[in-house]
């Protein structure tokens, strides 16, 4: 059954009924520039970051006060750039991308310079991998919302009308904080002249220009081609989507509409446009030599690829060309 809400768009409510919700746990704060290194290299030290008795100390390794370590602890999951290996012990290790990103000599980006991690990280965050994925303010944002001007009591009451048949009660105080951190985290906002807001350049994410202000309490999310997202980072998402939507099944082919309108899409969490999203699938096709094509037949508009197995691809394969290529130009 599909709800309309205020806002006048439908909500497919069977993935966010099934879904468990995390609407906090970040203490307000929004990832801050200089935060996943300081995590990253907390888990590589072989750190615990869910337990009790490490705040104190990791709270004078990392500067930070304890709600901020809560915070930081909070993303680095939330990210997906840690697996569990002992939940008795509460250790965790890096994942292989993590690892490749971050650690070492030849890390990829090990302080977070380049915008093509950044919206990578964004991709890890919001793209919502299953249908009971954890449901936030953000990824409701990125993954069910139709609009283009957006505000903070709007976003509340289409949330609240999305989980209206959800088992687990939702207080406006916590989806309250959890919108706030959602803005804070992805928009800058206008200024008048002569003035510096910190808060606007507290976040990497707000570099992305997914969410800007407009005026008073309210912002637009406009879709666009999004150029400055790399080629090789996009290619990441329609990899990983691919996987999952043609999971379990011997077709090759996902349709554009697909690509651009379905939960968890590259076209949904980066908020392209439909000329947006054709060009980047044009500079795909080039980048992967074929192996990703698309084509526009007779109104038919598909993606089509050519891997012998897509299971064992990895959504990284095109990831290391777009890091050696920058980093020869610094």
């Amino acid at each position: 059954m599909d709800i309309i809400s205020n806002s006048e768009y439908k909500v497919t409510t069977l993935s966010i009924e099934s879904s468990s919700l995390k609407f906090s746990g970040h203490q307000t704060f929004p990832i801050r520039y200089g935060w996943i290194y300081k995590i990253i290299q907390e888990v590589k030290n072989g750190k615990t970051i869910t337990g009790k008795d490490e705040v104190e100390s990791q709270m004078e390794r990392m500067g930070m006060g304890k709600n901020m370590v809560l915070s930081v602890r909070h993303w680095v999951r939330a990210l997906d750039l840690v697996t569990c290996t002992d939940k008795k012990a509460l250790t965790y290790e890096l994942t292989p991308l993590a690892q490749k990103l971050f650690v070492g000599e030849n890390a990829y980006d090990e302080y977070l310079d380049k915008i093509g991690t950044t919206w990578l990280l964004h991709w890890l965050l919001q793209s919502i991998p299953e249908e009971n994925a954890e449901l936030n303010a953000s990824r409701f944002f990125f993954n069910y919302f139709n609009g283009i001007k957006v505000s903070k009591d709007r976003l509340t009451v289409d949330i609240h009308d999305a989980l209206i048949h959800h088992d687990k009660p939702l207080t406006d105080a916590t989806l309250g904080k959890d919108i706030d951190c959602l803005i804070q985290m992805y928009a800058h906002k206008t200024l008048q002249p002569g003035k510096i807001n910190e808060d606007s350049f507290a976040s990497p994410f707000t570099e992305l220009g997914l969410l800007k202000h407009e005026e008073g309490k309210n912002y637009l999310a406009e879709l666009s081609t999004r150029s400055s997202l790399p080629i090789a980072t996009f290619a990441y998402a329609v990899i990983d989507f691919m996987k999952k939507k043609l999971k379990d099944s011997n077709v090759n082919t996902l349709s554009f509409d697909s690509l651009l309108n379905d939960i968890g899409s590259p076209g949904k969490v980066f908020r392209l446009s439909s000329n947006g999203l054709s060009e980047k699938l044009d500079e795909l096709e080039l980048l992967s030599d074929g192996c990703i094509a698309w084509t526009d037949t007779q109104g038919l508009r598909q993606l089509q690829h050519s891997f012998e197995n897509l299971t064992i691809v990895e959504p990284s394969l095109y990831l290391e060309q777009y890091y050696l290529t920058n980093n020869k130009e610094q």
